[in-house]
């Protein structure tokens, strides 16, 4: 979007904080404490809050107990580099700390940190930088060494503070590979088409939204906007039912109008018109909150000023108790301007309808930061539930349901159900915490422009490390497992490496999304899949003559870290040992373990050694298996490890040959992240 001149903010809202601070300090309990039930229907209202163009590695990379740069189950590009060791031109450059770097322009004295300036991050741009999911092309598809650029907790001490409190998802990503429209339009609507994929004029789109579904199901809605500053942000504004409607129309009185003029500037504006609402009892139950780009986290603005507007909207639902204790902030964003993420997004199996345009997939997109306030998701949480923006329109569905007035959405497709969550999985609703938090104090930096700058140079090049710890972490509705199943040999040379994915066990209600990435020897576009819960797949590479000749470095992923990398030469002893993985419960515990199954073809016996790269310090454990025979053996991860596994099996007859094993066990209840 075109950069804004900038007005100075500073000082603005101190009547609003004054009065939140007292809020902070009523710890009594609500009307909402003293009449729960326990269950979604405890939610009185949704706030739907989201800001501009940030990836989750660029603002949570680091963030303790999630899953950012300490990530070991990160892909491996051409080469054998990690994902994290990104081309750039003739050289690697890994992330890099935006706020290590003053602004070359010096203005107001502001670091990159927070005045960095946007990148391309169009249908063009997007697709280019996920290269057919190898997720290699960063710098040269956006086009700017400062698309691996982070921040930190030293940045955005606001952000960190909210996720410290409430619950992050780390495996929330935007909808589509492309730019801010298309993306909101999902989060209005539940899907684009072909005249709205890449975000050029978003106008007279014809489909119904979701906030007409919510009129239509007489659930109460609005948009908090100041119509003539509000970035373009408003999803409403792109349909022609909202852009023909006037006043006296809810659509138009809900959906376009402005809320009152206050103190004159555009976050208190709407803030104070949030407030009214809560104090006077007149807060709808589904709320959208569109800010100014100066406020709304673009690149283009400082982050601080962001972190200021999600403060007042906040003490603005801390107003009234009642109100706070009965509220779900979903606080979320559109897209990720270009900023770096590793992890590869889910992607539809090709044909899958409803997902490509001119035989290219929609998305997902890129990973962004959700953070998830309420008395619900109180406690520093972490949920690595695949989640995208229409997952908020699928939480409404299934809120409104339980309220006994359904609004549904029917542009979501198929596979995006099947795929990602309602988000319903990261509420404990039978265990509130009841109030708001103290938060760091917030204020409005005042740059009068952050954009465009020149191309920065990194200072440093190595990993960055990522807070030490853990997080309470909530459980999940697959249980991801694979293996290489067989080698097959066929004429003229076709070796076929034929593979098993699962996703099976007691918490495996949801379908799983795997992909398969060839990390040499052959075209790099990894293969995409979709298991069924309860399901199995299988498919098969060619390993064989021009693709390795017999040389195979191949990796599996799925969701929660989980990871299978498989490497050999068909043409050596390896060929004939395999080992596969499967979960079950261990005798005499009770707990689930991870076992392992190793077999020999061969016509002599075979040494297997099984070591644990992480999760364990003892071991290795070594197993003689006799030729034409099998061994197994189970190690109790969820007893001891927290349900986290990450193991690599090797024989003694062939150094070329190795499997890998990274996941977690799911038992159906909460955990610890990994």
């Amino acid at each position: 979007m075109t950069p804004i001149t900038r007005r100075d903010f500073v000082g603005l809202g101190a009547s609003m904080a004054a009065g939140a601070a007292l809020t902070l300090g009523a710890r009594t309990a609500s009307a909402e404490a003293a009449t729960a039930t326990g269950t979604i229907k405890d939610v009185r209202h949704v706030v739907i809050l989201m800001q501009e163009n940030r990836s989750f590695d660029h603002y949570f990379g680091r963030l303790r107990g999630v899953r950012g740069f300490d990530d070991r189950s990160g892909i491996t590009l051409s080469g054998g580099h990690p994902v994290f060791y990104q081309p750039n031109g003739t050289g690697r450059q890994h992330p890099w700390k935006l706020s290590a770097t003053p602004d070359a322009g010096g203005k107001d004295g502001e670091t990159l940190a927070q005045c960095s300036g946007d990148l391309p991050h169009s249908w063009s741009s997007q697709h280019s930088a996920w290269n057919k999911g190898r997720l290699d092309h960063w710098v040269a598809g956006v086009g700017n060494v400062r698309s691996l650029g982070y921040l930190d907790r030293s940045d955005i001490p606001f952000h960190y503070a909210l996720a410290d409190n409430y619950t992050i998802c780390d495996a929330y990503f935007c909808s589509t590979l492309s730019a801010t429209g298309p993306n909101r339009t999902y989060l209005w609507s539940g899907k684009v088409d072909a005249a709205s994929y890449d975000g050029g004029d978003e106008s007279g789109l014809a489909w119904q939204t979701y906030a007409e579904a919510l009129q239509a199901a007489g659930v109460t809605w609005k948009v908090y906007q100041n119509a003539a500053d509000n970035y373009g942000d408003n999803g409403c504004a792109y349909f022609k039912n909202f852009t023909s409607a006037r006043p006296g129309d809810p659509l138009y009185d809900r959906g376009m109008s402005s809320v009152p003029k206050a103190t004159g500037s555009t976050p208190d504006d709407i803030a104070a018109a949030i407030r009214a609402d809560v104090v006077a009892g007149t807060l709808p139950q589904v709320s959208w909150v569109v800010p100014n780009q100066a406020f709304s986290e673009h690149p283009y603005a400082p982050p601080g000023d962001g972190a200021h507007f999600v403060d007042l909207v906040y003490q603005a639902l801390a107003a009234d108790r009642d109100v706070f204790d009965s509220t779900v902030l979903f606080l979320n964003y559109d897209e990720n301007d270009g900023f770096f993420d590793h992890v590869p997004p889910p992607s539809p199996p090709a044909g899958t309808a409803g997902e490509f345009l001119g035989g290219v997939p929609y998305g997902f997109g890129f990973r962004v930061p959700m953070i998830v306030v309420s008395p619900w998701t109180r406690g520093g949480w972490v949920s690595s539930e695949v989640f995208e923006h229409t997952s908020v329109l699928r939480f409404l569905e299934t809120w409104t349901e339980a309220l006994g007035r359904p609004a549904k959405c029917p542009h979501i497709s198929d596979w995006r159900r099947t795929v990602s969550g309602d988000l319903t999985g990261v509420f404990d609703f039978a265990h509130p915490v009841y109030g708001p938090v103290p938060l760091p104090r917030t204020g409005v930096i005042g740059i009068t422009t952050c954009g465009p700058l020149p191309n920065p140079v990194p200072t440093d090049n190595a990993l960055p490390v990522q807070e030490a710890g853990t997080r309470p972490a909530r459980a999940l509705p697959y249980q991801p497992n694979g293996y290489l199943d067989r080698l097959e040999f066929g004429a003229a040379g076709k070796i076929l490496a034929w593979f098993t994915m699962a996703n099976q066990g007691a918490p495996a209600s949801r379908a799983a999304h795997f992909s398969i990435h060839p990390n040499a020897y052959r075209d790099t576009t990894p293969w995409q899949y979709t298991v069924a819960a309860g399901g199995t797949a299988a498919d098969s590479f060619n390993i064989g003559l021009g693709y390795g000749d017999g040389r195979y470095d191949l990796t599996m992923v799925g969701p929660n870290r989980f990871l299978r990398r498989f490497r050999g030469d068909a043409s050596k002893a390896g060929k004939s040992t395999e080992v596969s993985s499967r979960y079950a419960v261990e005798p005499g515990t009770g707990k689930l373990a991870v076992y392992f199954r190793m077999t020999n073809a061969g016509t002599a016996p075979v040494k297997f050694t099984i070591t644990s790269d992480h999760y364990r310090s003892d071991g290795p454990w070594s197993y003689t298996v006799a030729a034409g025979g099998s061994a197994e053996d189970y190690f109790n991860a969820v007893a001891y490890q927290n349900g986290w596994y990450d193991f690599t099996v090797t024989v003694d007859s062939d150094a070329t040959w190795s499997r890998r094993f990274t996941g977690h066990l799911e038992t159906g209840a909460a955990g610890v992240s990994g």
